[in-house]
């Protein structure tokens, strides 16, 4: 039985129960994860004839305030499996009737989860007085009856539009490997086909345990606005040609996305290469814009072929024959250091200015530090968890969900990687002891102390740093050093060709793809070997064992 089959029936059992008899107004529980992780029903009582029987359940109020929204919830425990599960008992049609919000499991779902689907429950079926004036029940039933009618539906004259609803509702899925895109994938998908309004600010893009992006809701705790709840409501709120924001930060070309334009009313077998190659020309954006837009495109289409939505004889791929032509002079700013390294002074300059700036820029400073002596990504190096690393403290192990390539890379901790790694060692031994706890090698500092014991918390994408401008800002103000962080990365590949003398044997350090074919076939890197490239190069790299010299 299915987990909403087995609320419906808690539901159903609960409406036609004595449920005042299993209540004990005197006891309030505290609506705290630890609370109800310890609290134990007593199924035992006494009726009204002087037998003593025993209850199959038992439900406990919560000791909130009758002036929140999490009035009427109460915790339910079965005498048989003891598992827990909250309820919102609620006032519709002059009928009290419970709503099943979720079975407590600690770490997965606790009291905060709870209290954010309660609120958002409340919030979409009542009105300012608090008082229901829709009955969620028949809200979810709607929500079946549409998703199963979606299903059975005539798919072969969908309209873009359409599939681009189906592709959020199914969170962006990968075309070739199970699990679904990258949050960054997903972010810019969602900008290029939903657009830079009112549609993505409800929005946030994080990542799973195992990489793969969520789309989440934003919650709304402070203001009284109906926020969209879920893909339907946020449609339904903000429809062709509505939510577009003309804003010079947030959409400074006031442009409309493919879901507001008239390609969103084209059928998706409709679709030819002169359609879309003309929308995304009349943006009149870089090639790397372009680039991404063709991408989306590509992203749609697979979709649309994968889920059956072109019936029976797909027509050819539209973007397959698609190519924008890269300009010999580029117009974006950050391609003025494509070609640009550090030199050897200004590599140990940077690299002394990180170490002074560890205590204004916690672990941002490190995370830089550790690019700057192992050349790899930024996006791979936040992404980094204690967990990548061995016990010995010799081996930092990048899964697949996480390098570009998609594949499992190798990272050896040389002097100056083990240098970072102390670091980080004295940073979580000071001021954040607290973040011990925290899974990620980067985390941020903003993070929600009350929610550090929270295993799901720390584990989550939330926790994790995201950003190195501020502290690369403060290092280009500091030292007069013009550059980007990207440039770290060259730097090292660079140095590491010199010393290495082969382009493949410092591939083997950085994870670039390989451009020849000569590199591929005949110049493959064991472990051991890339171990013996790591070392020397790190010589290059290490400057603290120079300045104490």
């Amino acid at each position: 039985m299915s987990d909403k089959q087995n609320e419906s029936k808690l539901d159903t059992e609960l409406a036609h129960s004595e449920i005042t008899e299993t209540c004990t107004p005197k006891f309030k529980l505290k609506f705290t994860d630890y609370a109800v992780d310890k609290f134990q029903a007593n199924f035992i009582y006494t009726d009204k004839n002087g037998e003593t029987k025993t209850r199959p359940r038992a439900y406990v109020p919560f000791d909130v305030s009758r002036h929140t929204v999490l009035k009427g919830l109460r915790l339910f425990q079965n005498q048989k499996t003891k598992s827990k599960t909250f309820v919102l008992q609620y006032w519709f049609n002059g009928k009290s009737l419970p709503l099943t919000i979720g079975k407590f499991k600690l770490g997965i779902f606790g009291c905060r989860d709870c209290e954010d689907k309660v609120f958002e429950i409340v919030r979409a079926h009542t009105n300012d007085k608090g008082r229901w004036i829709r009955d969620p029940k028949q809200t979810i039933r709607d929500q079946e009856r549409r998703i199963e009618s979606s299903i059975v539906e005539d798919s072969y004259k969908l309209t873009v539009n359409e599939v681009i609803e189906r592709l959020c509702k199914a969170n962006f899925p990968r075309a070739k490997r199970e699990g679904r895109l990258s949050a960054s994938s997903i972010q810019t998908h969602c900008i290029h086909l939903i657009g830079r309004n009112w549609r993505t600010r409800h929005l946030i893009f994080v990542e799973d345990y195992q990489g793969h992006g969520l789309i989440k809701f934003k919650p709304n705790y402070h203001k009284r606005t109906a926020k969209p709840v879920d893909w339907a409501d946020l449609f339904s709120k903000f429809p062709v040609g509505h939510g577009i924001i003309k804003d010079k930060k947030f959409n400074p070309n006031n442009e409309r996305s493919v879901y507001d334009s008239d390609l969103g009313k084209e059928v998706i077998d409709n679709l030819t290469p002169g359609l879309i190659k003309r929308f995304i020309e009349n943006k009149e954006r870089g090639f790397g814009t372009k680039k991404n837009m063709l991408e989306t495109f590509k992203t749609l289409w697979s979709f649309a072929l994968d889920k059956g939505l072109l019936g029976d004889s797909p027509p050819a791929n539209p973007t397959r024959d698609i190519v924008f032509k890269r300009p010999e002079v580029s117009k974006s700013p950050g391609t003025r250091y494509n070609d640009l390294r550090f030199t050897d002074q200004e590599l140990k300059t940077i690299y002394t200015t990180l170490i002074k700036l560890t205590d204004k820029y916690p672990f941002q400073a490190e995370a830089l530090l550790f690019m700057l002596c192992t050349g790899r990504r930024a996006e791979e190096t936040l992404k980094i968890r204690w967990g990548n690393i061995n016990k010995a403290r010799t081996l930092i192990t990048l899964p697949a969900s996480i390098t570009k390539a998609r594949k499992v890379e190798y990272v050896d901790i040389t002097p100056p990687v083990a240098f970072v790694l102390k670091q980080i060692d004295k940073q979580l031994a000071g001021k954040y002891q607290g973040y011990r706890f925290v899974d990620w090698l980067f985390p941020t500092t903003r993070i929600n102390k009350k929610r550090l014991h929270e295993d799901k918390y720390v584990r989550s994408d939330s926790c994790r740093t995201k950003e190195l401008r501020g502290c690369w800002s403060e290092v280009v103000k500091e030292t007069g050093i013009i550059g980007a962080p990207k440039m770290l990365r060259k730097t090292f590949s660079s140095i590491a060709k010199l010393e290495l003398g082969t382009t493949s044997k410092a591939r083997a350090l950085t994870g670039h793809q390989q451009d020849s074919t000569l590199d591929i076939h005949y110049d493959k890197s064991t472990d051991g070997q890339r171990k013996e490239y790591a070392n020397k190069v790190s010589k290059i790299f290490d400057f603290e064992k120079a300045s104490n010299e």
